[in-house]
């Protein structure tokens, strides 16, 4: 169930003047074990390296670095300042790029390196360039946190702009926060919406043989000890899963929002199984139309390579800084603690989902995690972003933890906040909200400056 995190390519190019200048003791400006200290340890926190070999002294030299770093299709453009460098010289070059701008050098006195790379972060925010200057050794663990984050967000925001999402059957539950602009997506993250009906669903799912259904019967057995028999809503439960994966291969679908009730939820049965499944597949699939949601799951996804959880915040203890998050059917089985122990059940809520449907069921695995959910006020887009470490209440308090919403068989997750609780209840502007297993806070906040996102941080 793992799911590798995509290749994260930058490239690298020393910047400086004073490249056979020496200084009054003999020294070269340039100190190169330093350079190459520098361009090493991009490799071991896991980037692949397009390193450019010659300096970047004027501005033709910065125009063929720029080209050869496009043509090597690097997702982050790394200037590093190895020495006193001309801004003006190197602006005029990053202007033309659509490649995130990260500024970069070591703190030593050394050829005055110092000086070039603000003068050059400057110029850049005069200019108004987006970049992100990065100020440290390249063996501080913290320096290339930093480094990486912005890597990783420079990445998404690339993967957004060849995003095509599968909007099926449309909105569902008066849910307004889950709906869009189309222009807005397009303009703001370069991602396309394609409409579909969820009759396309039901029409796919019955011409799949039963030899297959069952097939994937035996899969789920296989993996998970708690399996109802297969009967008619098990099998129409398989056979929305079945049905989902040939649609998204068809129409090269990225992510899809999924409406499921009342039409496919009342007429044919719910899509919470296949939901779970996807997920641990490394496809995120959002429920009850809601767009807003697939894509704060889709941007966490891209961040953390992992599954996403896209619960409805179900309650929160202020006095103890406590999330408790519950889905109404679906979560990746990857969050359980053990799989083999995640339970599969009727989803058993009628009035939403009349032919009912397969849901699984577990409270998710310890662990830091980071909760995300995009949001608009009066058109603009903001990020809830909040950290907290996802923990399982002890045996004595489980029961009625789960008992206390009416689902005990629903999958569950109780978080407790590291930051301020009334903040995180006043950024929350919808019932779900996107969970992954790590920290991913800097990313996010990086992704929020490249996009001109508001962040919103509890």
């Amino acid at each position: 169930m793992c799911i590798k995190m995509q290749n994260l390519k930058v490239s690298f190019i020393p910047c400086g003047v004073h490249v056979e200048v020496i200084d009054s003791f003999g020294r070269p400006f340039i100190d190169y074990q330093m350079l190459e200290k520098a361009a090493n340890s991009l490799r071991k926190i896991g980037l692949e390296v397009y390193e450019h070999k010659d300096f970047v002294r004027v501005k033709k030299d910065a125009i063929k670095a720029i080209k050869s770093s496009e043509e090597e299709d690097v997702d982050c453009i790394i200037l590093y300042a190895a020495t006193w460098l001309w801004a003006s010289e190197i602006v005029g070059a990053v202007r033309f790029t659509s490649r995130p701008i990260l500024v970069w050098t070591a703190p030593i006195s050394q050829g005055w390196a110092t000086g070039g790379a603000m003068v050059l972060h400057g110029t850049l925010d005069e200019v108004g360039i987006k970049h992100k200057f990065v100020y440290g050794f390249p063996d501080n663990p913290e320096t290339m946190k930093k480094i990486k984050a912005y890597v990783k967000a420079a990445k998404a925001v690339r993967k957004l702009r060849q995003t095509t999402v599968g909007l099926i059957g449309g909105f569902s539950m008066g849910a307004f926060t889950g709906r869009v602009d189309e222009a807005q997506w397009m303009e703001k993250f370069g991602i396309n919406i394609d409409h579909m009906d969820q009759y396309m669903i039901i029409r796919t799912a019955e011409s799949i043989p039963k030899e297959e259904v069952i097939k994937e019967y035996e899969k789920v057995k296989n993996l998970i000890d708690n399996v109802p028999p297969l009967d008619d809503v098990m099998e129409k439960s398989i056979r929305i899963y079945l049905a989902m994966k040939r649609i998204i291969e068809q129409n090269k679908f990225n992510v899809t929002a999924l409406k499921c009730f009342p039409e496919l939820g009342d007429h044919y049965a719910t899509a919470c199984l296949s939901q779970s499944l996807l997920g641990d597949e490394g496809f995120i699939s959002a429920c009850i139309g809601d767009l807003n949601t697939a894509l704060s799951a889709y941007i966490l996804h891209l961040l953390s390579g992992s599954p996403i959880f896209s619960p409805d915040v179900q309650l929160v203890r202020k006095e103890e800084g406590i999330v408790k998050l519950t889905s109404d059917g679906a979560c990746p089985l990857s969050f359980a603690k053990n799989v083999k122990e995640v339970k599969l059940s009727r989803r058993g809520i009628f009035g939403e989902g009349e032919a009912d449907g397969i849901c699984v069921g577990f409270v998710c695995k310890p662990g830091i995690v980071t909760l995300a959910r995009l949001c608009r006020i009066k058109g603009r887009y903001y990020l809830h972003i909040a950290v907290g470490e996802a923990y399982e209440p002890s045996k004595e308090k489980l029961e009625e933890e789960l008992n206390a919403c009416g689902f005990p068989y629903w999958p569950h997750a109780f978080i407790k906040l590291r930051g301020n609780v009334e903040d995180f209840i006043q950024n929350q502007r919808s019932e779900y909200i996107s969970m992954c297993y790590g920290d991913l806070k800097e990313e996010l906040l990086d992704l929020c400056y490249l996009l001109d996102i508001e962040p919103l941080v509890a």
